[in-house]
């Protein structure tokens, strides 16, 4: 069709048939003849409802109620889903995780009050601190070089800071993030508010964390505020995300948390996305344990066989991580851009990649095929000499015509020496490449380059 590009792209891409390992987790509902008799009763609920989405795009008329001031039947879902995650409040949103970032962050500060972030927290976080003119106390974290993720938190390190910056009205961290990782969410609340401090979490990649004892604790059972994103993990539409505040968490800030998310969030409700929200919980909640025990037994199963297979040829490593569901792979002998190039070729689409790794989000409806269909490309990346001696023989053609990293990489060398004036960006994870007033250097210009030849993410102020 002429003068629809993106509509071009969605059908072209539709058409690929890849084995899919990114969010949004429903994988465009695709059905699989492998499915279980639990998969295939949530698919087929899911696929009723995706029939129905044009009827349920509706306004706020008959009683549909008011996102902005639910009393009827949103209040009812939100209080459902609070219930379920066992928190005080649930404020859905519709505008994705960053609403909620925002939010949270506007909420409990004040104009240039002092606030401690993690350094690697997401633009969101950033952005919140811009908006209210904060003050920032940066958490350094150490790297892990072999996957290039960060390091474990030093509890000691977390509780020395804190003493230092006393006047700080909140803390930032990031559980569980882009790669599996969590912090222990309990001990560092137990020091937050030691100082007096509201502990707040961005944990946007672990919504699946509620629906099954294979995970870790969600972390609202310590923390202040949380935001989680419903697409990244569960099978919901782009844009769901909930906001969960703790039993203890007052009536004021309550009440501060409503009038943020107010002024961010649109007035439109987007009955399509406040449903999905509802409907994922309800499936989960009964189908949650059966689901995520069969992808457990399947992520175990394809371990084992990459184990078997790096004890072979000493090639491969798998972050241990705390999210069974998030595979981080890194390569040893192949350069990770034609490990993802090559995967793609083979019609298996990962998530993202960094210098080190690749990164696959894993979710209910993979199966035991999708993972043999990982195992064996995998394995014939390896296995192939002529492959591994040649990092150039895959290669990302949509790279060179990429105007925003051009930009950005313009501003860096026209600015060799100074201070930078922006915070600059990958996406994804989208967390910070550098901060504000870090030197531009040569060496961050050679690493921009490089991104930016590999065009595996975006480079973004």
């Amino acid at each position: 069709m002429e003068k629809t590009p993106i509509l071009n792209e969605l059908l072209s891409f539709e058409d690929e048939k890849y084995t899919k390992f990114f969010m949004p987790s429903h994988l465009q509902l695709t059905y699989k003849d492998d499915f279980s008799a639990t998969q295939n009763k949530v698919f087929e609920f899911m696929k009723s409802f995706e029939d129905k989405i044009f009827s349920f795009d509706v306004t706020e008329v008959n009683n549909f109620d008011n996102l902005s001031n639910p009393s009827g039947i949103i209040k009812q879902s939100q209080e459902i889903v609070a219930e379920s995650f066992n928190s005080k409040d649930a404020f859905f949103l519709v505008n994705g995780s960053t609403v909620g970032i925002l939010s949270m962050i506007c909420a409990v500060t004040k104009f240039n009050d002092k606030i401690i972030i993690q350094k690697n927290s997401h633009k969101s976080v950033h952005n919140a601190c811009k908006v209210n003119k904060l003050n920032i106390v940066y958490i350094e974290s150490e790297k892990n070089n072999n996957f290039d993720v960060d390091g474990a938190l030093k509890i000691s390190q977390f509780e020395n800071l804190l003493k230092e910056h006393q006047d700080a009205k909140a803390v930032v961290i990031t559980s569980s993030n882009y790669y599996g990782q969590d912090l222990d969410v309990k001990k560092l609340s137990e020091i937050a508010h030691k100082h007096s401090m509201y502990l707040l979490v961005d944990c946007a990649h672990c919504a699946n964390y509620n629906y099954s004892k294979k995970f870790p604790h969600f972390p609202i059972n310590y923390a202040d505020i949380v935001v989680t994103s419903f697409h990244k993990t569960l099978p919901c539409i782009n844009q769901t995300a909930v906001l969960f505040t703790n039993k203890n968490l007052s009536d004021c800030v309550h009440e501060k948390l409503r009038e943020q998310i107010n002024i961010f969030q649109t007035t439109s409700p987007s009955y399509i996305l406040l449903s999905n929200i509802e409907v994922t919980n309800y499936l989960l909640k009964k189908y949650g344990e059966i689901l995520y025990s069969e992808l457990f037994e399947n992520i175990k199963r394809f371990k084992k066989k990459i184990f078997k297979l790096s004890q072979s040829y000493n090639s491969f490593k798998i972050l241990a991580n705390d999210d069974f569901s998030r595979l981080v792979i890194s390569f040893r002998d192949v350069n990770v851009n034609t490990a993802y190039n090559y995967l793609k070729n083979k019609k298996i689409l990962a998530e993202m990649t960094n210098e080190k790794s690749i990164v696959f989000i894993c979710n209910i409806f993979h199966t035991r095929s999708d993972f043999d269909n990982l195992f064996f490309a995998l394995k014939s990346l390896i296995i192939n000499k002529k492959i591994r001696n040649d990092i150039n023989t895959y290669t990302n053609n949509n790279s060179c015509g990429n105007s925003i990293n051009k930009d950005v990489i313009q501003y860096v060398e026209q600015n060799l020496g100074n201070k930078s004036n922006y915070n600059i960006y990958l996406y994804p994870p989208g967390t910070p490449f550098l901060i504000k007033g870090d030197i531009l250097t040569d060496t961050i210009l050679k690493q921009l380059k490089k991104i930016d030849i590999e065009g595996n993410v975006e480079i973004i102020f």
